[in-house]
């Protein structure tokens, strides 16, 4: 495989279209590497969303009752 890429760039040196070929490996190479950046980034952010939505249901059912709500007024037992 790299005498075959060698080849290649020779061919290319001889037709004088090295720079051509070298400045388009260079943006494949720039692309997949940016490519590779933000998906490893998004995957980064998605999973740290889910853990912490995970942790905050989580921490709500384990306290068995809500937070929030109104206090009642009145009475709380029923008379005698």
């Amino acid at each position: 495989m790299v005498v075959f890429l060698l080849v290649l760039l020779l061919i290319a040196a001889i037709f004088g279209i090295l720079g051509a070929v070298l400045k388009a490996a260079l943006v494949i190479a720039l692309s997949l590497t940016l490519a590779f950046a933000l998906i490893a980034m998004g995957t980064y952010w998605y999973l740290r969303h889910r853990v912490r939505r995970f942790m905050r249901d989580m921490s709500l059912q384990q306290r068995g009752y809500p937070t929030t709500g109104t206090k009642r007024s009145g009475p709380s037992l029923p008379p005698e």
